[in-house]
């Protein structure tokens, strides 16, 4: 669905909505599926009570004229009214979330080639799709953050050294695959980014889950599709307005776009469900909508983030962490929506006070915590109750008391990692071949067949298809045994156990 720029699109318009909508009013005998019986009698008195009778009343089925079949019907107008709010080529709604929209990426970039440059620290969809496509990754590790152990983005400069070296090796990437921003907020240089990947022939695909509110209001960052990127998802459940797994996935006007198009289009039939949900499709046209004409209501998002950012600042022991986020290499800016909070001051690590927060008789909720830090997200569309989340935070974790002291450490030093093991296969190879479970030390040497990352910092520490060393089995170990670490990917907290390939 391409894009009209002459003339302007209403945005103020939800054209899917609208026809479920209409289609409900008809009130017509209904012979069809789903099967709770929507807008006649009989059905689930238990399913209606839930939900209510509206959501069942808009539970629509596809393959309805007007709604999603036949000429200019209205799906199609909302596909072409979120690619022109983004200034896309093309728009794909996505029900499966982003994490579909990486899948089907990673399956399009086999269209210009099979070798692809990866942020180390993307999301395990990116490996999902590498495994589906059988591409061969080569990684670019991101930034690491040594005191609130994190990981950020990558550097423009990183990626240009990378791009000209397999150029010059006469092994090009056809891809570079990014996050921008990161889970906590902070955002990469993406026109840098994009500028080498034009110089050397590669197409961008920028994870933009975290951002999907991006380039809707001034005080917003830009929005990576109008920033020289070939593919970029938008998470808008996150911070768009939309139902819980929806997403948006971007393909922008660049010289990869009508190779890209038809392999994307491909990869969506391949991936999506033949039943998509109209209640989660309904939402995504109304996110779009509104994130495109709610500047006001952003604007009192933004001031809800701000005073939360005055708060911290003059609480005792409590301080922004946004300072230090921005002043590691290749951060640009941070994400005002995300208000990072670091707590090492009240002698409490962040994942400790995200439990305590929860678990208390009056619970907050926060997004992500670090060791030394907890993040608040602010919708896009809500002001919420920012004091409180301070006074909640003054219970669960108190100021120190004048002359007591320094505040007791906030948390354990972490091991330093150590690089990952040589890659033997590709993801797919991996994945794909006979598998077993083996001890710890009998993993040693072998190939993995699982993705292995220690959080903190999150940053996969095995692929599937590289070498399990020595090393790296005893760091993995070693940080499961400290407060607030896990293993993602691990058969066991422990790491006692891990899937090898079979010999």
């Amino acid at each position: 669905m391409t894009r009209h720029q002459q003339p302007p699109l209403d945005q103020s318009a939800a054209p899917y909505a609208e026809a479920l909508i209409a289609h409900r009013d008809r009130d017509g005998l209904r012979f069809m599926i789903p099967g709770h019986a929507t807008g006649q009698a009989g059905g689930s008195d238990r399913l209606r009570d839930f939900l209510g009778a509206r959501a069942l009343e808009l539970d629509i089925p596809q393959l309805v004229e007007g709604i999603d079949l036949g000429a200019g019907n209205a799906f199609d107008h909302a596909r072409e009214l979120a690619a022109a709010a983004w200034d896309a080529r093309t728009t794909w709604f996505l029900t499966n979330g982003a994490s579909q929209g990486n899948r089907m990426a990673m399956q399009a970039l086999a269209a210009i080639g099979d070798r692809v440059l990866v942020q180390r620290s993307c999301h395990s969809s990116v490996y999902d799709g590498l495994v589906m496509s059988g591409a061969t990754p080569e990684y670019l590790f991101p930034e690491s953050d040594p005191d609130h152990k994190i990981a950020h983005g990558i550097t423009a400069e990183a990626a240009e050294q990378a791009l000209a070296e397999a150029a010059a090796a006469g092994t090009p990437y056809a891809a570079l695959v990014m996050v921008s921003p990161s889970y906590f907020g902070v955002v990469a240089d993406v026109p840098a980014v994009a500028a080498a990947c034009r110089r050397y022939g590669a197409a961008l695909v920028v994870d933009g889950s975290w951002g999907a509110h991006f380039g809707f209001h001034a005080e917003l960052p830009e929005s990576p599709t109008r920033q020289g990127a070939d593919i970029v998802l938008s998470s808008i459940h996150k911070l768009g307005g939309s139902l819980t797994q929806t997403a948006f996935l971007h393909l922008c006007e660049t010289p990869h776009a009508s190779v890209l198009e038809p392999a994307l289009e491909a990869a969506y039939r391949l991936t999506e469900s033949t039943s998509l949900n109209s209640l989660l499709l309904a939402s995504l046209d109304i996110a779009r909508s509104e994130l495109a004409t709610g500047q006001a209501a952003m604007g009192e998002a933004l001031e809800a983030a701000a005073l939360l950012r005055r708060l911290v600042t003059d609480a005792s022991g409590l301080r922004l962490a946004e300072p230090d986020f921005l002043a590691r290499p290749g951060a640009v800016a941070i994400d005002p929506l995300h208000v990072s909070i670091d707590v090492r001051g009240r002698g409490i690590t962040g994942p400790a006070l995200k439990t305590a927060l929860s678990r208390a008789e009056e619970p907050a909720f926060v997004e992500i915590a670090a060791p030394t830090a907890i993040v608040a997200l602010i919708g896009p569309r809500g002001t919420p109750d920012v004091a409180g989340l301070l006074a909640a935070i003054d219970r669960a974790a108190p100021p120190q008391a004048a002359g007591s002291g320094p505040a007791p450490a906030a948390s354990a030093p972490l091991p330093a990692a150590p690089p990952p093991g040589a890659q033997l296969l590709t993801p797919r190879e991996a994945y794909l071949a006979p598998s077993e479970s083996v001890s710890a030390s009998e993993a040693v040497g072998r190939i993995s067949a699982a993705m292995l990352a220690a959080y903190p910092p999150g940053i996969p520490n095995a692929v599937p298809g590289e070498l399990l060393t020595a090393e790296l089995l005893a760091y993995l170990r070693d940080t499961a045994k400290l407060p607030g670490s896990y293993i993602r990917g691990a058969a066991d907290h422990a790491v006692t156990q891990l899937r090898v390939v079979r010999r």
